[in-house]
């Protein structure tokens, strides 16, 4: 009799050491975790919903799982503050899978990646701990933000206003589109008095053009001397709202917009965007700016002088920066030789409204351009050129 209970109290003793040595060696590694996201682009504000799995597969029990994880600097739990540690404690049966929905708010441009979360598994007697790091590998680009209709009018009212005085040059009077309320400048003689009767206010026709304008978006990620130096990701998250606002109000003009930068993509997408008209055109520059990372590929003069082999005579070119020396001040002047008309938004003042600097391939030019040319040459001579 002593026998079997001191037999019986060995194989509990053994049962209680080899138990949990087993759940640690295979359940708790075939333990695996799934996340599903509610979409794949989001714009600053936009709520998302993460759905998180849980999943054992194994024929044994899970008596108790905690699920630990930090979500991306871009992305916050909904309706708290900022806060984004989430935690998830659950028991898993045979086969049995538990699932989390988070709710989320989109807070910064960026890809915001997911990849390592924390699970911390107890055996069935509650005497052992294993701690394990899976990859649930979830990632959502986070667009930049729209700026309002009414910021940054001293960056593009020149530009609005070269682009509608060329394509009002350019009209074709056969191709009649429609009329619109008469604006400040509006000739006297594209008054539709038929319409201004049956309306009651002053309205203009609408003709086609028979070409359109072609626009390049120029983005600079070098923010130093050091080319290679890592951009600042406020000031890179400003320059692609104002890059965004841009593309907005140009394809409203029935402009075609085209996009370069010297900024890596997280993604490996190209970092050039080809011309295009059309609403379709800004949200694939805003998922394009959502993927650039702060790294650049390149100097500004070595994405200005792309830029030439890139554009036509007669394109507009932007160039979107908070940074210029010497050598950029002369591949600008490079594309001007080639004909472009150049706008330099200039954010270094951090104003938020940007300095545009305007300039045409016109002998005696004076005031901005010679401005220009003259900081140019005495950066020049600073650099020792």
């Amino acid at each position: 009799m002593w026998f079997l209970l001191w037999l019986g109290l060995v194989m509990l003793l053994v049962g209680l050491w080899a138990a949990p040595n087993y759940w640690e060696r295979r359940v708790y590694p075939r333990v695996r975790l799934e996340v599903r996201v509610s979409r794949d682009y989001a714009d600053p504000g936009e709520e998302l919903e993460l759905r998180i799995r849980v999943v054992n597969p194994t024929r044994l029990p899970c008596p108790k799982i905690r699920l630990d994880f930090v979500l991306p600097d871009e992305l916050a739990l909904l309706g708290s503050g900022g806060e984004r540690r989430v935690r998830l404690d659950t028991y898993l049966l045979a086969r049995q899978s538990a699932e989390l929905i988070v709710s989320a708010v989109a807070v910064r441009r960026g890809v915001a990646r997911w990849n390592q979360a924390v699970l911390e598994c107890v055996d069935l007697f509650g005497l052992q701990r294993s701690i394990l790091t899976v990859y649930p590998q979830m990632q959502v680009v986070i667009r930049p933000a729209r700026l309002a209709p009414g910021a940054g009018r001293r960056l593009l009212d020149g530009l609005m206003g070269e682009i509608r005085v060329r394509r009002f040059i350019q009209e074709d009077p056969s191709l009649f589109t429609g009329v619109r309320p008469y604006a400040s400048g509006d000739p006297l003689k594209s008054v539709s008095w038929f319409a201004t009767a049956r309306t009651g206010g002053l309205m203009v026709k609408q003709f086609g053009h028979t070409a359109d304008a072609r626009v390049w978006l120029l983005l600079n990620g070098q923010m130093s001397t050091e080319q290679w130096a890592v951009a600042s990701r406020d000031r890179l998250d400003r320059l692609c709202e104002h890059v965004l606002q841009l593309a907005v109000q140009l394809t409203g003009e029935q402009a075609e917009v085209g996009f370069l930068t010297n900024l890596s993509d997280s993604l490996g997408s190209s970092t050039e965007l080809p011309p295009a008209a059309g609403p379709v055109q800004p949200e694939r520059l805003a998922n394009r700016l959502g993927s650039l990372s702060r790294y650049t590929s390149g100097s500004q003069a070595d994405m200005l002088r792309a830029a030439g082999r890139a554009v036509r005579p007669g394109d507009t070119v932007v160039l979107v920066t908070d940074y210029r020396d010497a050598e950029s001040s002369r591949s600008l002047e490079a594309l001007r030789r080639l004909g472009c008309p150049v706008h330099v938004a200039d954010l270094e003042q951090g104003s938020g409204s940007g300095e545009v600097s305007r300039g045409q391939n016109r002998r005696g030019q004076t005031g901005e351009v010679e401005g220009e040319q003259l900081r140019g040459r005495e950066e020049a001579l600073a650099y020792g050129g």
